[in-house]
C-alpha cells in the first residue's frame, strides 16, 4: 500500500472528498448497542475549532454527550461488538501536517479506556469503516481495499476483492457488508460473496448534492439492505425479495449520511448542507415498525 501524499485539515465547516468517497462532516458512522444509539458529531455544534464528541441516545431521553475529545480538528469512528464499543479518535496536528489516531474501548456507563495509544495515521483509518477482530487487530476500509492491521504494525491486505470498495461494515453472523461504487456485497470473512445488490445508483438523477450521485452508507440485517442515497436525497430499503422502495424522501438542504437497522426500526441520519460558513445541522429520524417518523435529534 502507498502512503497518501495529500493531507487536509479537518474543520467543522468544510466538506471533504478523499479519492472517490465523498465524506461530509461529520466523519464517522452510527451504531446501536442494546437500547442505545451512538453517533459522532462536534460539541458545541457551531464551534469552529471542531471538538469532536460521541452522542448517546436512548428512547425516552434526550441525546447527550457520551465522550468529548480534548483536541481541535478531531473526529470519532465507532464499532460495537455485542456490548463492547470501540472508538477510533483522530486528530489533525497542523504544525506537523499529520493525522494521528488512537483506539479506545468502552461499554455504556463506563469510562472509555485507551487500548491503542496515539500513532501517526497515513491511511485515514476508520473513515471507510472498521471493526475489531480482537483488542490487538482491526480491519478497516481504505479505498479501494480492505486492510488488516495489528497493533503497532503496518497495514496489510485483509482479502483481495475484484471491485473497489468505499466502505465496510461488520454485520450479523461475522459477515461483512462492502459498499462499492454502484453495488453492495455481503461477504464472509475471507471475501466470498454471500449476496450482492447491483445498480444501486440511478444514472438519470439530476442536481445531486455536490454533483455526487452516490450511496453514502448502508446497513444489512435479516435479509434487508438499508441505503443512504446521497445523490437522490433519499433513504431506501431493499427487502429480502429484492424489492426496493424509498422509505424517506428528503429535499434540499437535507442530505442523507448514515443509516442503522435497529431491531425492526430504522435510524436515518442526515445533515443540512447549506455552504454559508456554518456547521451542517444534524437531523436524525427514527422510523418505527409502522413507518411512523420520530424526530430524535435536530438542533434547529
Amino acid at each position: 500500500m502507498k502512503t497518501p501524499n495529500i493531507k487536509t485539515t479537518i474543520l467543522g465547516t468544510v466538506l471533504f472528498f478523499l479519492t472517490s468517497l465523498a465524506c461530509a462532516h461529520p466523519t464517522g458512522n452510527m451504531i446501536t448497542t442494546g437500547e442505545h444509539v451512538l453517533w459522532p458529531y462536534i460539541s458545541p455544534i457551531n464551534d469552529p475549532n471542531h471538538f469532536a464528541c460521541v452522542m448517546l441516545w436512548t428512547k425516552g431521553a434526550q441525546p447527550k454527550v457520551f465522550i468529548q475529545s480534548e483536541y481541535t480538528a478531531s473526529d470519532y469512528m465507532l464499532y460495537n461488538k455485542q456490548n463492547e464499543i470501540y472508538i477510533i479518535e483522530r486528530r489533525f496536528l497542523q504544525a506537523a501536517d499529520e493525522f494521528h489516531v488512537r483506539v479506545l474501548k468502552s461499554t455504556i456507563g463506563s469510562q472509555p479506556k485507551v487500548i491503542w495509544d496515539w500513532f501517526k495515521d497515513d491511511y485515514r483509518i476508520g473513515e471507510g469503516g472498521f471493526f475489531m477482530l480482537s483488542d490487538h487487530q482491526m480491519v478497516f476500509g481504505k479505498y479501494p481495499e480492505i486492510c488488516s492491521m495489528e497493533k503497532g504494525e503496518e497495514p496489510t491486505t485483509y482479502f483481495k476483492f475484484d471491485n473497489p470498495i468505499k466502505r465496510i461494515r461488520a454485520v450479523e453472523q461475522d459477515q461483512i457488508l462492502l459498499l462499492g461504487e454502484n453495488a453492495c456485497y455481503l461477504v464472509q470473512q475471507n471475501g466470498n460473496i454471500i449476496k450482492q445488490w447491483n445498480d444501486l445508483i440511478n444514472p438519470t438523477v439530476e442536481n445531486a448534492p455536490m454533483n455526487r450521485n452516490q450511496v453514502f452508507d448502508a446497513d444489512y440485517s435479516n435479509g434487508e439492505l438499508l441505503l443512504s442515497y446521497w445523490g437522490r436525497r433519499s433513504f431506501d430499503l431493499i427487502n429480502a425479495r429484492g424489492k426496493r422502495k424509498i422509505i424517506l424522501q428528503q429535499s434540499e438542504p437535507y442530505t442523507p449520511h448514515w443509516v442503522a437497522l435497529w431491531n425492526q426500526e430504522k435510524l436515518l441520519f442526515s445533515s443540512q448542507l447549506i455552504f454559508d460558513g456554518s456547521t451542517p445541522k444534524p437531523h436524525l429520524i427514527l422510523l418505527d415498525e409502522q413507518n411512523n417518523q420520530h424526530l430524535v435529534w435536530n438542533t434547529e
